[in-house]
């Protein structure tokens, strides 16, 4: 059996990653806003609070109107993030107002438990460790 060898300083390689720890507490914040605000939305976080592991993308559906149940077109995009549980709660606040969903029929977020979840480290280079 053969076993790798890792090249020298992989402690300061991971150290530098900055990875989160395996196990632990996280949850999953979802959030419904109008479409053209994503990009905004995602660079507060990064900016802000510091979120590397979320993603974006665009919905399109058909509902009906109350009124005399006429049927509509209406575009949205949809923003995941997992966040730890502890900064969830800042989290969850920041992008409701970011995604401007303050305001009536704007939109709606949502939070709950990440049961398993995989996140994406920042590359690092072979220049970077030595």
């Amino acid at each position: 059996m053969c076993r790798r060898k890792w090249p020298r300083g992989l402690d300061t390689m991971l150290e530098l990653a900055a990875l989160p720890p395996l196990r632990g507490d996280y949850k999953v914040i979802t959030c419904i806003m109008p479409a053209g605000r994503g990009a905004e939305v995602l660079e507060v976080l990064r900016r802000e609070q510091g979120v590397t592991s979320a993603s974006i993308h665009h919905a399109r559906g058909i509902g009906t109107h109350s009124l005399r149940h006429r049927v509509y077109s209406d575009e949205k995009q949809v923003l995941t993030v997992v966040v730890a549980a502890e900064q969830s709660d800042a989290v969850f606040e920041l992008i409701y107002f970011a995604a401007g969903l303050n305001s009536p029929h704007a939109g709606m977020v949502m939070m709950g438990h990440a049961f398993r979840a995989a996140g994406l480290a920042p590359s690092v280079t072979v220049e970077d460790i030595q």
